[in-house]
C-alpha cells in the first residue's frame, strides 16, 4: 500500500527524463542534417566519374578533360557524342549499359541498359546531381563520382 502511495505522488517524468528526451531529440535533428543536408550540397566536388565493371575500372571520365579506356576494354566500351552529350557503351559478358556525360553541366547519368524490364540503373540521380553512385547489379557494373572521398552507397532513384 505504501509503495502504490509513493509511485501515485510522483510526477510521471522526472527531470532527468526530460534532460535524456532533449538529448536525444537533439541527437537526431543533428544526424538528419548531416546526412540529408550534407548529401544533398556535397556533391559539387565531384571532377569526374569511373566506371568499374566486377571490381576492375574499365572507363575514367575527368570533366573538361575527357575520358580513357582502361587496357584491355577498348572493344568492349564504345564512345561516341550526340547533341552535346558524350554516349558511352559498355558491354559486359551479361549485357550492355549505356552512359551519358554532359561535360558542360558535370553530371552523368545511366541513360539505357538490356539489364531487366524495369532497367532500375536508368532511375538513379546524375552523379554531379545529387546522385553518389549509380549501379547495375545483374550486369555487375558501377559509376562512382571521382571526388576527394569515394562513395559506396547508391543513390535512391
Amino acid at each position: 500500500m505504501n509503495r502504490a502511495r509513493i509511485v501515485r505522488e510522483h510526477r510521471p517524468f522526472a527531470a532527468w527524463d526530460l534532460l535524456v528526451y532533449a538529448l536525444l531529440a537533439a541527437l537526431v535533428v543533428v544526424l538528419f542534417l548531416v546526412f540529408v543536408v550534407h548529401d544533398a550540397f556535397g556533391t559539387d566536388d565531384v571532377r569526374g566519374i569511373r566506371v568499374e565493371a566486377g571490381g576492375e575500372t574499365v572507363y575514367t571520365y575527368v570533366f573538361g578533360e575527357g575520358g580513357s579506356i582502361s587496357e584491355g576494354w577498348e572493344k568492349r566500351v564504345e564512345v561516341h557524342p550526340e547533341n552535346g552529350v558524350l554516349l558511352v557503351t559498355i558491354t559486359t559478358e551479361h549485357g550492355w549499359n549505356q552512359l551519358a556525360i554532359d561535360d558542360e553541366a558535370g553530371t552523368a547519368v545511366m541513360r539505357d541498359a538490356d539489364c531487366s524490364l524495369r532497367k532500375d540503373c536508368t532511375a538513379m540521380r546524375a552523379i554531379g546531381d545529387g546522385g553518389s553512385v549509380i549501379t547495375c547489379i545483374p550486369h555487375a557494373l558501377k559509376v562512382v563520382p571521382l571526388s576527394g572521398e569515394d562513395y559506396f552507397t547508391p543513390s535512391i532513384g
